[in-house]
Formats: C-alpha cells, sequence, structure tokens
C-alpha cells in the first residue's frame, strides 16, 4: 500500500512538474513512452521509473501517458501558431511598405477563410490580392509548408492569390512570393478513391524565389 502511494506521490509530481515548467522533454511524449524514456534527462527517466510508468499496461499509466503526450500536442500547437502569427505579421508589415496601404489581417479575425492577409495588387492597383502566408523558424534547407486543400482551392478561386514563405531563422527574415502557377506543379492528384487534404512541401523547392 506504501509503495503504491509513493508512485501515486510521484505520478503527481511528474505532472505538476509538466504544468509548471512546460520542460523542453516533454515533446517527447507523443513518439511514445519507450522514446521517452530513452531520450529524457536521466533524473526525469529515474523518477518515471519509480512511479511506475516505465512499464504495465494498467488503466492509470495508460491514461498519464496519454495525458502526457496530449499536452505535448497542445504545445507543440501553440508553438506553432505562434510562428505563423509572426509570419503574418511581417506579410501584413511588407505589403503595407510594398502598396503603401494597411492590409487586412484576416486570419486574426477567422481561420476559415481559407487565406491569411487580404491586399491589394499594387499602390496604383486596388484589385484585391489574397494572401496565403507560410513560416517556418528551421533553416532554408529544412523547411517545409503544410497547404491543406481547403486553401488550395481558395488560391485557385481568387482571382489574384500567392503564397508568402517566410525563414525567419534568420538574421533578417526571407522571404519568396510564389504564384499559384508555381506551386501547382508540388500539388497531388486525386487517384481512384484517394482525395488528399494536406499536402507537406519544402521550402527549398523554391530557394532560388527567397531575398
Amino acid at each position: 500500500m506504501a509503495e503504491s502511494d509513493d508512485r501515486r506521490r510521484l505520478r503527481i509530481l511528474v505532472l505538476d512538474h509538466v504544468e509548471a515548467e512546460n520542460p523542453s522533454w516533454l515533446h517527447l511524449a507523443p513518439a511514445g513512452r519507450r522514446d521517452t524514456l530513452l531520450h529524457a534527462p536521466v533524473g526525469v527517466r529515474q523518477v518515471l521509473v519509480e512511479a511506475g510508468l516505465a512499464y504495465g499496461e494498467d488503466e492509470e499509466t495508460v491514461a498519464f501517458w496519454d495525458g502526457l503526450a496530449a499536452r505535448a500536442r497542445g504545445s507543440r500547437d501553440a508553438f506553432l501558431s505562434e510562428i505563423g502569427r509572426r509570419g503574418e505579421r511581417l506579410t501584413v508589415n511588407h505589403e503595407a511598405a510594398r502598396t503603401g496601404q494597411c492590409p487586412k489581417w484576416v486570419a486574426l479575425d477567422s481561420s476559415a477563410e481559407g487565406y491569411d492577409v487580404l491586399s491589394r495588387m499594387s499602390s496604383t492597383d486596388s484589385r484585391r490580392l489574397t494572401i496565403e502566408v507560410k513560416a517556418s523558424e528551421r533553416p532554408l534547407s529544412s523547411a517545409a509548408f503544410h497547404l491543406t486543400r481547403n486553401e488550395w482551392e481558395t488560391a485557385l478561386e481568387s482571382l489574384n492569390h500567392v503564397f508568402h514563405l517566410w525563414v525567419i531563422s534568420a538574421p533578417i527574415p526571407m522571404i519568396a512570393v510564389l504564384s499559384v502557377e508555381q506551386v501547382s506543379g508540388h500539388i497531388p492528384a486525386d487517384s481512384g478513391n484517394g482525395y488528399w487534404e494536406s499536402v507537406s512541401i519544402p521550402f527549398r523547392a523554391f530557394s532560388s524565389l527567397f531575398s
């Protein structure tokens, strides 16, 4: 009974630590228990073992690991959302400088429009320009962006549409402005009963367009 109480206290201790500190090793959790135990700091691994979490498939143990993974995914989603917002802000500033007019930050109000920023063609051309923004903190050589079917269909339906790719890890953020035609060669096709919903495209496919 005492051993069971000790394990329960250790599990609570781990969860309290995760809640308070959001530790760097937390990102390992979605990969599963084995990978977390293999790559977590020694001290963390020892506590997880002593808490009876290294083995077993009882409901409490499974629930612990599922909860840890869910929190990790939430943290990652928040991190990616922050990067996305930084890219959108860069585009808003870029378009304001390019056109002399402040564009509308559409994605700030709604994620359902299929694009992020509404600008204009130029300082002298007021036609609408819809912009989908993708940003990454990775180097150009390893960065990639995910494009959903809805985003692609919006691009096809828009009279004037471009994609802004931002590499924000550089001392001065780098941008590539892509036309729909330039991206189209990287879009998959439905085949048989298959229906694509999202595609990952490497930034390096457009490396010559960054400035």
